[in-house]
């Protein structure tokens, strides 16, 4: 939000279920019929963007991109980090994908 100051920030959130039947014979729910699931969080935005040879960085903890750019915006550069370790230690993945000025 923060590097979004006119245009638009679209958040779209979505549950692609999947049907999964338990064929685990020591289980006792052999048979059963099991509703498994991706949640896909999808975030747009009209921001400054960032140049794709700098979003390698932006997963690692106090990396802050194009410093020309950053200096005048607040933070740690904790954010995105702090983002990608609870992402993958709950089985997901985190992706960018960005062109300078464009968001």
């Amino acid at each position: 939000v923060k590097f979004t100051e006119k245009g638009e920030i679209v958040l779209t959130i979505s549950f692609l279920s999947k049907e999964d039947i338990e064929t685990n014979i020591m289980s006792s729910t052999y048979g059963q019929m099991n509703k498994k699931g991706i949640l896909l969080i999808e975030l747009y935005d009209t921001g400054i963007g960032m140049n794709p040879e700098f979003i390698q960085h932006a997963w690692k903890s106090f990396s802050r991109g194009d410093m020309s750019i950053t200096r005048k915006q607040e933070g740690t550069g904790l954010g995105l980090s702090i983002c990608k370790i609870l992402v993958e230690i709950n089985g997901g993945e985190i992706k960018a994908e960005s062109q300078l000025g464009e968001g």
